[in-house]
């Protein structure tokens, strides 16, 4: 089974209906079907619970949504911070953090809606939502 790392982005545009949420949606829905294994970084966790709680403004419509994500999703977490800070390849360290957790997961796959972010790591694909899907039907 793969295993996926979803970037904060990625579900962000599921949950805000922005510009992969229909992707996004997919992906998901592989993860609840039991056909790939989904991660996302702790920290997206707290950055999610964030947002929700501005765009939607009702604590218990938010605390369902998280709980739903987390059924779904497997949050991990990042245990070398300094070679995230340190690795030059990424001019955004946050990108970085997340990069490095899916590292440390073993994912076979990073999914992004910012890719140019990600232009000098050869490690681990890094694909779009849309990218992925087409690679993963395509297996």
């Amino acid at each position: 089974m793969s295993k996926v790392f979803i970037d904060t982005n990625v579900i962000l545009d599921h949950a805000l209906g922005r510009a992969f949420a229909d992707e996004a949606e997919k992906i998901l829905t592989l993860a609840e079907k039991g056909k790939i294994r989904c991660y996302i970084s702790t920290g997206a966790v707290y950055t999610l619970a964030y947002v929700l709680e501005k765009a939607i403004k009702d604590v218990e419509k938010v605390r369902e949504k998280l709980s739903l994500y987390l059924t779904l999703v497997t949050p991990a977490s990042l245990y070398n911070f300094e070679k995230a800070i340190s690795d030059k390849a990424f001019d955004d360290i946050e990108d970085a953090f997340q990069f490095y957790t899916a590292l440390h997961t073993g994912c076979d796959f990073f999914v992004t809606a910012n890719i140019k972010d990600f232009k000098k790591v050869e490690i681990l694909p890094v694909l779009k939502p849309d990218e992925f899907l087409q690679q993963f039907l395509d297996m």
